[in-house]
């Protein structure tokens, strides 16, 4: 049984531990918050024990779930992966490519398991695409596009979401699942073009609107607009080809192929893919990973060159990760609880 341990005890954190209190084959141990309140409210809910600093329950779990706001992921995969666990991070990876590829070196030199919750690529629309693809049906990928436009009331956003600076903005927070699952269609991106707004900037890097075009070393171009700020709410995706296409509805809770000359059909859904039991199978039975902490880092690497072609105003190569490097990364864990900063997620 995979012994569990869980960072973070917001609504994300609370998912998780609903999954994995009813699994067989894994038991939820602790839940760590700083607000011990918190993690008690979650822990009570696994039957687990709840803890401000989770290094005080690395010694008694074998994989921990990073669910934790976006600027502590590296912090703390880092110092999971050199504890020897396996690791469930949320996205993003960090705050930009370099955290991300800190977190990829600590991993593949503790030789641990590792996922990154992209949860919209294995949710049911683009599982779909995913499997129209992999029949053929799509021919040569011509364009893939998406929009995931929504709106966050600013009045009702507080803490580290509203602030850029540890959240990364709309692209790091939420739109980075959209590079996913066009990456995971569309191959290799080798450059962008991307435009960005913030309403309040505080840095070259704050964004709550994005306008960015993918050049896919493929041949594809991928275009995707993304707000969280907007009047008109659209989370529309779709796929052209040289023998078919297909798209969502502008819920994308329906998905809809087409041949080329025919009418469009609608298709059966297809069941989400459980990322978590994946997880579970790459620790127990050696599994590869369909998104681990390398892809993580190639999806980064395009989110870099994305801020980059935002601040300079023209076309960015999407930067070739360097060579994997063995280095030990120095981390050193808290010694005393730090209760009382909300790190919820």
């Amino acid at each position: 049984m995979v012994r569990v341990g869980i960072i973070g005890a917001g609504s994300n954190a609370t998912a998780h531990g609903k999954y994995f209190r009813n699994q067989s084959r894994a038991k939820v141990v602790a839940v760590a918050d700083p607000v011990f309140e918190r993690a008690g409210a979650l822990a009570e809910l696994c039957g687990a024990r709840p803890v401000c600093d989770y290094a005080d329950f690395l010694p008694d779990v074998d994989a921990v779930v990073i669910s934790s706001p976006n600027f502590l992921h590296c912090q703390q995969a880092v110092a999971c992966a050199q504890a020897g666990k396996h690791i469930y991070c949320e996205k993003p990876m960090g705050l930009s490519a370099t955290e991300a590829s800190r977190i990829a070196d600590a991993v593949q030199v503790a030789n641990v398991r590792s996922v990154v919750g992209f949860s919209v690529r294995f949710g049911p629309s683009v599982q779909g695409f995913l499997g129209l693809h992999e029949q053929g049906a799509f021919g040569d990928i011509l364009s893939i596009w998406s929009r995931r436009m929504f709106y966050m009331d600013p009045a009702k956003t507080v803490g580290w979401r509203k602030d850029h600076g540890q959240s990364g903005g709309l692209l790091l927070e939420v739109n980075l699942h959209e590079l996913d699952w066009m990456m995971a269609l569309g191959g290799p991106v080798e450059s962008v073009s991307a435009r960005t707004r913030a309403i309040e900037p505080t840095s070259p890097r704050s964004n709550d609107h994005l306008w960015v075009t993918l050049h896919f070393a493929k041949g594809a171009i991928g275009t995707h607009e993304g707000s969280w700020l907007t009047a008109m709410p659209s989370y529309f995706k779709g796929i052209h080809g040289t023998l078919g296409g297909a798209c969502t509805d502008e819920w994308g809770n329906k998905l809809f192929y087409a041949k080329v000359g025919q009418n469009r059909e609608e298709m059966p859904a297809t069941p989400a893919f459980d990322l978590r039991g994946h997880f579970l199978d790459c620790i127990e039975l050696g599994v590869s990973p369909v998104a681990d902490v390398r892809w993580g880092l190639k999806v980064m690497l395009v989110a870099e060159a994305i801020f980059r072609s935002a601040q300079s105003g023209q076309v960015e190569k999407v930067e070739v990760a360097a060579p994997e490097r063995r280095a030990q990364i120095s981390v050193v864990l808290p010694k005393e609880n730090a209760c009382g900063l909300p790190i919820t997620r």
